[in-house]
């Protein structure tokens, strides 16, 4: 169960300026998508840009996944062995969609089986940080993407498009310590526009790896939670159907100019869950 939504007090400035990487402009014209799928190819096609990344944790107003696209909560979970697959799968799994559907009320949560859990040097590029904005897939593929998580669930029932809206989160948590450098920025999903998402391919060849990524645009507004705990998550959600409710929250780390010369590396874990709705009856 949760332990309640975390708001309130922080010892980190109300705000910080950093850079964070967006793709090239050029890229908006372009019919064909680019490709970011090692550490040359994310240079050659993303440009830094100066930002002020606001600490959500001294806003005002309440965060929520329909609006703004993201929001933290107090979580202890027991699970220790985040490495150890199938702990995750079935230990860590069932806390997480519990979290899932006590935020959203939906009707069901289906889990997207492939996980990550993230260091500063793995041996797999996508399983580093990430050093660009971005979305994990693509919201011109969306309802493809989630009939395809319906049919790979293991769940024995049917949800068609017509009598169904299906949304997809990110639960997010550091693991083995607090967060000190590298902290997970997001752009408040309520200051950005959909022409400004276009879509990438994150292999060198094929198309089934389409995800999306946002162009920059100085109206939008970028929020972190600095110093989270273990015993914090933070859900955001990555796709929604539902067309009155948020799209999509990019995101990406960012280097923090005030984390400390000795500060920890940071590890975390994120796992995805599709929420399921019944579609709104239109009068």
């Amino acid at each position: 169960m949760l332990n309640g939504k975390v708001y309130g007090m922080s010892s980190a400035p109300k705000w910080i300026e950093s850079q964070i990487a967006f793709v090239n402009e050029e890229w908006r014209q372009r019919s064909e998508p680019p490709r970011i799928f090692n550490r040359e190819s994310r240079h050659a096609n993303t440009s830094r840009h100066d930002v002020v990344i606001h600490n959500a944790r001294l806003q005002e107003e309440e965060y929520d996944l329909d609006d703004c696209g993201y929001i933290l909560v107090n979580h202890k979970t027991a699970v220790s062995e985040f490495r150890n697959k199938e702990v995750v799968a079935q230990q860590y799994f069932p806390e997480m969609q519990e979290v899932i559907l006590e935020l959203t009320g939906a009707h069901t949560a289906l889990p997207f089986s492939f996980y990550q859990v993230r260091s500063k040097r793995p041996d797999n590029f996508f399983d580093a940080y990430s050093l660009y904005m971005h979305c994990d897939f693509s919201p011109d593929t969306w309802l493809q993407l989630a009939q395809s998580i319906v049919q790979t669930s293991g769940t024995e029932e049917q949800y068609p498009e017509d009598e169904w809206d299906f949304a997809l989160y990110n639960l997010w948590r550091p693991i083995e310590r607090p967060v000190e450098k590298d902290p997970l920025v997001l752009i408040d999903a309520r200051t950005i526009e959909r022409e400004d998402i276009v879509n990438y391919l994150a292999i060198e060849e094929g198309t089934n790896a389409l995800a999306a990524i946002p162009l920059f645009n100085k109206n939008q507004k970028y929020c972190y939670f600095p110093n989270m705990t273990p015993d914090e998550v933070l859900v955001f959600k990555q796709l929604d159907s539902r067309i009155d409710k948020s799209l999509v929250c990019p995101h990406t780390s960012f280097i923090d100019p005030s984390a400390a010369a000795d500060a920890g590396e940071r590890e975390s874990i994120d796992i995805r869950f599709m929420c399921v709705f019944p579609k709104e009856k239109v009068n």
